[in-house]
């Protein structure tokens, strides 16, 4: 036997992940104030989506003096509503990777437990 390949060796240079502790009370906690807290952000989206809408209907209209004011407040509103889908969006990616570990989580705990067919099952349809 190599001496790569004895137990000791492993032991002293093989590099171990450890694996961290998943609070599953606590993402789920996340998870429902998140779910709770997401309509002002919403209200907030749907609220400048209204004022662009009605900033362009009015540039349809407009005279090349308004044009010009009315586009760069179109960009302001722009700049708004990025602003908000990129925090509404990081919010639901990192809500979504929490569900998942939990339903990761859960098809570990079934297997444990002996619960191959379950474990079977939504393996395949609980895609990771």
């Amino acid at each position: 036997m190599a001496l790569y390949e004895k137990k000791w060796w492993k032991r002293i240079f093989q590099k171990t992940e450890k694996k961290s502790h998943l609070d599953s009370l606590k993402d789920i906690e996340a998870i429902s104030e998140f779910l709770q807290n997401i309509n002002p952000d919403v209200q907030e989206i749907l609220k400048l989506l209204s004022e662009l809408d009605e900033l362009e209907k009015e540039r349809e209209v407009a005279k090349p003096g308004i044009l010009q004011i009315n586009l760069e407040t179109q960009a302001e509103i722009v700049d708004k509503l990025l602003e908000h889908y990129e925090y509404l969006q990081n919010d639901v990616d990192i809500n979504g990777l929490r569900l998942k570990l939990i339903a990761r989580e859960l098809l570990h705990k079934a297997d444990k437990a002996g619960l191959k067919d379950l474990f079977k099952e939504k393996k395949d349809h609980w895609k990771f």
